[in-house]
């Protein structure tokens, strides 16, 4: 990553924002980003050393939720969260994608593994999003993907009369 001397965008903002802690408090801070043909930010990753030494520890079972549309720019905010030996929950990583769609999240779960040296959790927790599922199974190919217990309930509370 490279500082941004002037910030004319948000995007460039949190990028240069992600640079200095890189520089000057978190050298061990992974962020990656993919940008578009007209040099708009995509998709965003970034996971500092405190989340990275959590999911070492604690990587048995990895939540990957979506916050789908509840920030300012309508994109979907990527949050990767596990439990620790005290039943806290840890947060390991956060991504700002541009849609939810297949590719996205297979960019999101590749660039998770990269982050964490191809660490695949046990048991892999989603909603089941679609698109999340078909990516999980190449990214993930040795964790055991399952649904939420309350998306579970959820559903079978309003479908089953």
């Amino acid at each position: 990553m490279h500082c941004v001397e002037t910030v004319e965008t948000d995007s460039e903002g949190l990028i240069g924002y992600l640079a200095s802690k890189i520089d000057s408090i978190d050298p061990t801070l992974y962020a990656k980003y993919a940008i578009d043909e007209e040099d708009q930010l995509c998709h965003i990753f970034w996971s500092d050393s405190g989340c990275q030494r959590d999911y070492m520890c604690f990587s048995n079972v990895l939540a990957f939720d979506t916050t789908y549309r509840s920030n300012a720019f309508n994109k979907p905010l990527v949050m990767f969260i596990g439990v620790n030996n005290h039943f806290c929950t840890c947060v390991f990583g956060f991504s700002l994608l541009l849609n939810e769609n297949i590719d996205n999240y297979k960019w999101v779960l590749e660039t998770f593994l990269d982050c964490m040296h191809s660490k695949q959790p046990t048991v892999i927790v989603t909603d089941g999003n679609t698109a999340m599922k078909a990516a999980i199974s190449p990214c993930f190919p040795d964790s055991t993907h399952r649904l939420y217990g309350w998306h579970l309930s959820t559903n079978a509370t309003l479908n089953i009369k």
